[in-house]
């Protein structure tokens, strides 16, 4: 395990180094928490769950490569995160004196430097610097693929065992639960019951009781990997108008990953997304909520529009999520020359089987109890 995060990190730290020659910058100096995951092949460098930027902080030269910890965290980045043997060389400074930037410049002199956020004297590469993380690793695939298949399994099961009259953050709690069995971090919810479904596109969970129908949906993490998923349910028998409008609400989002190809532009599969949605009966549908695009060490590395150029890249994470007013569909998937490798997928829940362009996807169907 060692070995390989060691043959991941040195590969990365090749692309970085690329990347200093290439704006003729001498360092980058890395804060954030998705940067600091990436680099590390995995490594967390956060308290809280829920900042953007971390408690200690990454620094690369040319010929060398630093962990900047304060003694608060120092000992636990060089022992638990492994960053000793990892080969990073710690600069540790006392808690109470910001030392950070002195210890840079002790490194780097008055050469230029890099950073991730806006900081005085640094230029800020962060706009350029994402594309690095967007094409995965082998080992980021496997860590992909089994974050995938535990929030599959955690946001289906506890659907399973969802009773009317449950309110929306006791489910939500039960999701958070099941997923920190294995480090998962939750780091977003949405959970509607009943009408709440069909008024908002961003339904926080609230204390409404479920009574018929329930839309849960989590953003959760692993490693630094975000995947999102979306799962239905509904209490007796459904309306056919439900259930139409939800396999329509599918077939959108099989169009979307089927024509979601190596080195096309990302809008690619949103425009023909939004043809789906026009053949429908629904043009404006999709202006009510975005459509989704790449993911990876954020929930959306582009949140794609029509005026999306960016190319998708080999082995880049993507999550479709259109929605039509009551219903969504979203699961993640990694772009390969194959065609789409699923991270979420219908473990417990019933299956609905869709083709397009000759491709076959399994979705979830919507729950019936």
């Amino acid at each position: 395990m060692l070995m390989e995060r060691l043959q991941e990190i040195q590969g990365k730290l090749m692309k970085v180094r690329s990347f200093l020659a290439e704006r003729e910058i001498n360092a980058v100096l890395l804060k954030k928490q998705p940067n600091f995951c990436w680099l590390t092949a995995g490594g967390l460098n956060m308290v809280g769950i829920a900042t953007e930027v971390g408690v200690t902080s990454l620094l690369v030269t040319k010929d060398a490569h630093y962990v900047i910890a304060n003694r608060i965290e120092a000992e636990r980045m060089m022992r638990e995160e492994e960053l000793e043997a990892l080969g990073f060389t710690l600069l540790a400074y006392e808690w109470y004196e910001d030392q950070e930037l002195e210890l840079v410049k002790k490194i780097t002199g008055n050469t230029p430097v890099g950073c991730d956020v806006s900081i005085g004297g640094l230029k800020n590469i962060d706009s350029q610097f994402k594309f690095l993380r967007y094409e995965l690793t082998a080992q980021e695939v496997e860590r992909y693929l089994f974050l995938g298949s535990k929030v599959s399994l955690a946001i289906e099961k506890v659907l399973m065992e969802v009773s009317p009259g449950d309110t929306e953050a006791e489910i939500t709690g039960r999701l958070s639960a099941e997923l920190w069995q294995d480090r998962i971090d939750p780091t977003g919810y949405m959970a509607a019951a009943d009408e709440r479904a069909y008024l908002y596109r961003h339904p926080i969970p609230t204390m409404n009781r479920v009574k018929n129908y329930l839309m849960l949906c989590v953003n959760a993490r692993y490693k630094g990997l975000i995947t999102t998923v979306t799962r239905l349910v509904h209490f007796g028998s459904a309306p056919d108008s439900l259930l139409t409008q939800y396999r329509n609400n599918v077939e959108i989002e099989c169009v979307m990953m089927a024509n979601t190809r190596i080195g096309s532009e990302v809008r690619v599969p949103f425009l023909a997304g939004l043809e789906v949605y026009k053949n429908l009966g629904l043009p404006e549908e999709w202006k009510l909520h975005h459509q989704g695009g790449a993911m990876g060490y954020y929930a959306r590395d582009i949140r794609v529009t029509p005026d999306s150029t960016d190319l998708v890249c080999r082995n880049q994470a993507f999550c479709w999520n259109p929605t039509i007013s009551g219903t969504k569909s979203e699961d993640g998937f990694i772009v390969t020359p194959e065609g789409p490798v699923m991270i979420t997928k219908p473990v417990l829940f019933p299956a609905l089987k869709l083709e397009v362009d000759g491709q076959e996807f399994v979705k979830p169907a919507i729950l019936i109890r």
